[in-house]
């Protein structure tokens, strides 16, 4: 079994609109911070039953409903003080979220039977529904609001168009209900809910606090706690007989006495109750004996509270990675359980973040057969260009924001089961790396062929701007040459976010039509897509823009730098105007090094440096038009 399709409507970053996103067996989710990655997998704990972690509640707070609702809902009350008042027409919101089970087997389907759906009998759906109580008088809370309004209307330094802000969302009028089949009167039996489980490990979790059973809260108490029965039997026993040696020892029994003589002296007489004191281990008790154990890890054991937040980490992970799966053998008790693990990659080395990511997703699949488990499902999110790198890309999907509303795009989506298909996919395999598959977490993007584009790009922006490319959100992508199309071509699939391109028109050359084919070809695109294409190569064009005036002198400070003996030979020749050809020509071989120094230079001196049009003209493209420099 898994859930092989969440829809959300009004939870929190998740707006009016539904938001329906399939999901796999194992599962990668990325984006940007605040995309609503977390608030995805807090959504499914709002249906399923939790165990070990800590509890998530399921009656909301009033900040649990996606905000844009509430205020278009507040403002609906407003609008009802020029008009006749009709509470049938305020819509009150309502968060919504909806599951779908699929691949199960005989035993789960025996534990979701009621929850059917269709024809077929092979898919359950589950639901949860926030909603005004049947018994809430409506007409009479609206009255209410509206009069509240009238006064607050008159007061002074309260604006009209902030009149909704004073609207009081009645949230203590609301309740849940968790449903299944689609049919709001089948109400879920929790005998049945509590056989599937959401287990989360949150991107803020404390690992070292939690890995000390002193506490009723802590996990390791949790974990250490649940389904003892006679476990513990044997350390009971020794701890009884422990107890029974204190109160013969000769040297404690002296202490009780010394101590007992100044309690007499100092404490009032009570013949009912004497200053009695013994001494004793940690009570033979189960649960007192949970709380003195702790976690040692290590070649050379030290405890949690001295090692490393990512020793630490690892060690949180694998503590419940263990325990769940074997509690998955209790099928009496379990038919499914969602893990969900929040930045797998918190506080660790770049190494084990991919040692970890290559591995995680073979936890849900039996040992041998490579089989995926029936009973098991694990989501992640993450911010890690390492983990994205080492997930088979079948795996990842990315939410995006397009108009206000969230999105969600699978890397492979679109591509063919052709050749050209299968091309593509295994060139991005292959060329994914660390640095380029961070374009999966901006908002823009610009691709470029090589490392001198990499390099001077964002200096230009920021000349013009006066910020950075990465405040913006958007990622300069270096393809190494001209592989565009293998990235375009996930822009083209569904991931619709602004994409530049920056290429050379290769003129004289056997790929001279290769440029204006790209262009021709996403054409079509051109919403999300646009290619710039200069005449000459990326170092010529700077050199014909820049080569006289101010220009001339930046560009022969850099030249020097790089060709100081050479420079001599041409300071007068070029003392008017830079031979464009000849420039070039000197710094062919290290084109690199002339985007460094370059970069150098424009640091400490920009005024009266020349960008290329078709450059910034990208950059109107991906940014917008209206976007003001700042100083």
């Amino acid at each position: 079994m898994y859930i092989s399709s969440l829809t959300i409507k009004n939870y929190r970053s998740f707006g009016e609109k539904e938001f329906t996103i399939p999901l796999k067996p194992f599962t990668a989710i990325i984006g940007e911070n605040n995309i609503g990655k977390s608030n995805l997998l807090d959504c499914i704990g709002l249906i399923l039953s939790q165990d070990i972690t800590m509890f998530k509640k399921r009656t909301l707070d009033t900040e649990d409903i996606n905000s844009r609702t509430l205020d278009i809902f507040k403002k609906s009350v407003v609008a009802m003080r020029s008009e006749e008042i009709n509470v049938a027409k305020l819509m009150f919101p309502e968060v919504r979220v909806d599951i779908i089970l699929e691949d199960l087997d005989e035993n789960q389907k025996a534990v979701v039977g009621d929850w059917f759906f269709e024809k077929t009998l092979s898919k359950a759906q589950l639901t949860y529904l926030f909603r005004v109580r049947s018994g809430f008088k409506k007409s009479e809370w609206l009255e209410n609001q509206l009069a509240k309004l009238t006064i607050l209307s008159d007061a002074e330094g309260v604006v009209e168009d902030q009149l909704y802000t004073h609207v009081e969302f009645p949230i203590e009028q609301y309740e849940y209900i968790i449903f299944g089949g689609n049919n709001t009167t089948n109400k879920c039996d929790p005998y049945f809910l509590k056989m599937l489980k959401l287990e989360i490990l949150d991107a803020l979790r404390d690992a070292k606090k939690e890995l000390v059973a002193n506490g009723e809260y802590k996990l390791l108490y949790r974990i250490l706690n649940k389904n003892y029965e006679t476990d513990f039997v044997g350390i009971q026993k020794i701890l009884t007989s422990l107890n029974k040696e204190l109160t013969e020892n000769e040297k404690l029994v002296a202490i009780k006495k010394e101590i007992t003589k100044y309690l007499d002296k100092v404490s009032l007489t009570n013949p009912e109750e004497k200053n009695n004191i013994d001494f004793s281990f940690v009570s033979p008790q189960v649960n007192e004996i949970i709380k003195k154990l702790s976690i040692v890890y290590g070649e050379n054991p030290i405890s949690v509270e001295r090692n490393g937040l990512g020793k630490n980490n690892l060690l949180f992970i694998s503590l419940i990675l263990s325990h769940l799966a074997s509690q998955t053998e209790e099928k009496t008790k379990l038919a499914f359980r969602v893990i969900g693990i929040e930045e797998p990659e918190a506080h660790l080395h770049p190494h084990s973040q991919i040692h970890l990511a290559k591995n995680l997703n073979q936890i849900n699949k039996n040992e041998g057969s490579g089989e995926i488990k029936t009973d098991t499902q694990i989501i992640i999110t993450s911010h890690s260009t390492n983990i994205t790198t080492s997930i088979d890309l079948n795996n990842l999907v990315v939410l995006y924001r397009e108009n206000d509303e969230i999105h969600y795009h699978y890397i492979l989506d679109g591509f063919s089961d052709r050749k050209v298909g299968q091309k593509h996919i295994i060139y991005l395999r292959k060329y994914l790396d660390a640095t380029n598959s961070s374009m999966f977490y901006a908002r823009r993007i610009i691709l470029v062929e090589g490392i001198s584009e990499q390099i001077l790009i964002p200096l230009f922006f920021e000349m013009i701007y006066g910020q950075s490319l990465e405040s913006m959100g958007t990622t300069i992508v270096n393809v190494n040459g001209v592989a565009f199309k293998h990235f375009l071509e996930v822009i083209k699939n569904g991931y619709f976010i602004k994409c530049g391109v920056i290429t050379d028109r290769d003129k004289g050359k056997k790929t001279e039509k290769r440029a204006e084919n790209l262009k021709v070809e996403y054409s079509t695109f051109n919403h999300v897509i646009e290619v710039a294409i200069n005449e000459d190569t990326f170092e010529k064009e700077i050199i014909k823009y820049n080569n006289v005036d101010k220009g001339n002198a930046i560009l022969k400070q850099v030249f020097k730098t790089l060709h100081k003996i050479n420079y001599n030979k041409y300071e007068k020749l070029w003392e008017k105007e830079i031979d464009v050809e000849t420039y070039f020509n000197e710094i062919e071989g290290d084109k690199s090094d002339f985007a460094f120094a370059l970069h150098e230079k424009l640091l400490k001196e920009s005024e009266g440096f020349n960008i290329p049009e078709y450059i910034t003209a990208i950059f109107k493209f991906v940014v917008g038009e209206k976007i003001e420099r700042k100083d």
